[in-house]
């Protein structure tokens, strides 16, 4: 007798597929959902294939085919183990990373005459044991299995289901919440349900009643996240090439906004304001003392000549205009590396949002005899001079637009 370890049983599409179409469950939405399932089997019985992917191979609707999903579950034809994508792209069941398809145990050592009477609502102890992958995660077994609901029926048992990334707790719908929460709506609409519902794809063939009834159901930072988690969401879409679009007001229900955390508004863009009169001057001013092209005016019928900004006031800025009109080699010259320098220096980069250089300034006259030499004569001497940036003041203005001589005042 030999004692070699047997060699564990593995599974084939086409047994898997077999099983399946044997099964008599009375609900041929349900049966097809399966057979589709069971053609993405592995050698151990597990099924990992997304609700797109099984609408698609069943041309049933993802919501019918996670309505399907539940119900093989309850009847304890499959079992769903919940998985998460990790930050190096490796899937686990430990809840690191991202929600991803939930992976399908197909029961196959179930005997189907347990399944079968499990499908016509006359036996409620379907084993769902799961082996030998852990259970963590496993949706609990139903108290009671409900008969197989007639042809076009809908199912109402597709709550918390996961078979593809979604929460666990799911809210219930307006007609199945919390006694009242409907008197609770306010009646004015959410600021941002116009723009989230404007940019959902297909809206225009969906029901607006619907999708805001269940956007008032969310907290106020919820719907925020709701909008948010659009753009990402249709991006994913387009990356894996999926036309299809679920209702805004299913995938609201089913909070899969919530697979997008990380998703932010874009900020505003600011407001433009006119600049003009002394602000305009100072600005012309800076430039001129940064060697920098004045800024270009535009007509204005209303107000005159200008520019456009998205800048705050600044105090300090109009502060400058009372020196327009004089002439800039009347003015003051602060030497690189003074503390008047640097605060000139800050405050033009502040208003113009560029780098400041110096001015070379010749401090003697130039001299052919020793500055017009070869550099290696012995003759030859440097004409000096230093770098300055010339300024109508000593320092900068406040930024209240008050004046100071002193530093630091």
């Amino acid at each position: 007798m030999t004692t070699e370890k047997r060699r564990a049983r593995r599974i084939a599409a086409d047994e898997a597929h077999a099983w399946a179409r044997n099964l008599r469950l009375n609900n041929p939405h349900a049966k097809l959902t399966l057979s589709m399932a069971s053609l993405y089997v592995d050698g151990d019985g597990y099924c990992f294939v997304s609700i797109p992917t099984l609408s698609d191979d069943t041309e049933l609707s993802t919501q019918t085919v996670r309505n399907r999903l539940a119900w093989l579950e309850q009847i304890g034809a499959i079992a769903r183990l919940p998985q998460w994508i990790d930050e190096y792209g490796r899937r686990n069941g430990e809840c690191k990373g991202k929600r991803t398809s939930d992976l399908i145990r197909l029961m196959l050592d179930v005997d189907p005459d347990v399944i079968e009477a499990a499908a016509r609502g006359e036996f409620d102890g379907v084993s769902r044991e799961v082996s030998p992958m852990p259970q963590t995660g496993l949706n609990p077994a139903s108290e009671t299995v409900s008969p197989a609901p007639a042809l076009r029926q809908p199912y109402d048992s597709a709550e918390g289901l996961n078979s593809e990334p979604e929460p666990e707790s799911s809210p219930k719908s307006p007609s199945r919440g919390r006694e009242g929460d409907r008197e609770d709506l306010q009646e004015s609409e959410p600021a941002d349900f116009e723009p989230a519902w404007q940019s959902w794809p297909g809206h225009q063939a969906m029901r607006r009643d619907l999708a805001l009834a269940e956007f008032r159901l969310l907290e106020p930072d919820k719907q925020r996240l709701c909008r948010a988690a659009i753009v990402p969401f249709v991006e994913m879409l387009k990356r894996l090439k999926r036309d299809a679009v679920p209702n805004f007001h299913l995938w609201i229900r089913q909070r899969r906004f919530e697979e997008f955390p990380s998703a932010r508004l874009p900020d505003p863009p600011p407001e433009r304001r006119w600049l003009g009169s002394d602000e305009l001057a100072g600005l012309q001013i800076a430039s001129r003392m940064a060697s920098r092209s004045p800024p270009r005016l535009v007509e204005d019928p209303d107000r005159g000549r200008g520019i456009w900004s998205v800048k705050p006031l600044q105090a300090d800025l109009a502060a400058m205009g009372r020196f327009a009109g004089e002439d800039p080699e009347t003015w003051l010259q602060v030497e690189l590396g003074t503390a008047q320098f640097a605060a000139w220096r800050d405050r033009l980069a502040l208003w113009l949002g560029v780098e400041i250089e110096a001015e070379r300034v010749w401090t003697e006259p130039h001299d052919p005899a020793v500055h017009g030499l070869p550099a290696m004569h012995p003759n030859f001497r440097l004409r000096k001079s230093k770098q300055v940036l010339r300024v109508p003041a000593p320092w900068p203005p406040h930024r209240d637009g008050t004046w100071s001589t002193e530093e630091g005042e």
